[in-house]
């Protein structure tokens, strides 16, 4: 009888044990699949805004007959939206990889207020947004 009893009082010990180790697994896989999603929807969402305000600042750029100061508080004004979704794209991604992703997006920013750079400044921004990219993959 005492050996019923203790077989008994195993098996619903690892019955709830694997419950709890059911349900941590399932709440854990919930959790990556909603982070993977959110990811993908803040990095898009940040991709977009730099399109957008780099075919504005390529517009901004070719003007002739604007000064310069006009000029670079239109850039500025341009990479507003961007440079503020930072903080958010800032969250989803890895501790060690946010630094260099602020360095990245500072440095494409001031390649429009070089204008000295001509024509090498498409060949490095692309270089640097390719970096961001590569950022944003191996995050997701």
């Amino acid at each position: 009888m005492e050996a019923k009893l203790t077989v008994a009082i195993i098996a619903g010990l690892f019955s709830l044990l694997g419950a709890f180790a059911g349900v941590f697994l399932a709440r854990r896989t919930q959790y990556q699949k909603w982070l993977l999603e959110n990811r993908s929807e803040v990095f898009a969402k940040f991709l977009e805004l730099m399109h957008e305000a780099r075919e504005e600042v390529a517009n901004i750029l070719f003007e002739e007959k604007s000064e310069e100061l006009p000029k670079a508080i239109k850039i500025t004004e341009m990479y507003s939206k961007p440079l503020n979704y930072v903080k958010i794209v800032r969250l989803y991604l890895p501790k060690k990889e946010r630094e260099r992703f602020q360095q990245l997006i500072n440095e494409v920013w001031s390649l429009h207020s070089d204008r000295d750079l001509g024509d090498s400044r498409l060949l490095t921004m692309k270089r640097k947004l390719d970096e961001i990219q590569e950022i944003f993959e191996s995050s997701l």
